[in-house]
């Protein structure tokens, strides 16, 4: 199945923040086959359907106007305030030819955990040709105890020949660690202590010198 996402030359006229106040996402498609960088745009909504797809890691055709394009998403960047779409950059893809990319890291029944989740890598850099371009690698935490360690090498595509992972196998991905808990201190010790110090504090009144 192949991901198609349409877009159309970017107009000259409106600066991309015009753009976007019209619900428009502003683009660039780049690539060693194309003379220079083409700049498109799309539809909020369109833009919004192909980043839930799951296909924003892997090989998907690119409409512009009446021109189609193997591409992969490389950037998308969003607004800090609004969390709109702001910009979205496109590389073109050659046949036979590898391209760069990264591999989300997908954490399931973490709620499952009796401890702590410390998830030390989110995305695997990696090379690999269009055709064997990844999205995401689940990593099912359910039966997992305190004290678990996931390296790099501990997951399935550490052995897929068909990819190039630029990270070393002893790559740490998550650790589970003990709950911090509060610690409770009886109450009778606490009676004990109080007693204590009220004591402390009334021989050091006895001990003061009188005023006359």
């Amino acid at each position: 199945m192949m991901f198609t996402l349409k877009a159309e030359p970017r107009s000259e006229d409106l600066k991309p923040k015009q753009l976007r106040r019209k619900g428009i996402v502003p683009g660039v498609l780049f690539g060693k086959n194309l003379e220079e960088s083409l700049k498109i745009q799309l539809p909020q909504g369109e833009a919004s359907r192909f980043l839930k797809s799951g296909f924003t890691g892997r090989k998907i055709d690119l409409v512009i106007g009446r021109k189609k394009y193997s591409a992969l998403l490389k950037q998308a960047t969003y607004r800090t305030v609004t969390g709109e779409i702001e910009h979205l950059n496109f590389q073109t893809l050659l046949e036979g030819e590898p391209v760069s990319s990264t591999i989300k890291i997908m954490l399931l029944n973490k709620d499952k955990v009796s401890g702590i989740v410390q998830q030390a890598l989110s995305e695997i850099p990696y090379r690999a040709l269009p055709e064997h371009l990844i999205e995401s690698v689940e990593i099912d935490l359910k039966g997992m105890d305190v004290g678990t360690n996931i390296m790099l090498s501990d997951l399935d595509i550490a052995n897929n020949s068909d990819i190039e992972i630029q990270l070393p196998p002893d790559t740490l991905v998550l650790s589970i660690t003990e709950s911090r808990k509060t610690v409770e201190i009886p109450e009778q010790e606490v009676m004990e202590s109080e007693g204590q110090e009220a004591e402390s504090r009334g021989a050091e009144t006895e001990s003061q010198p009188q005023t006359e």
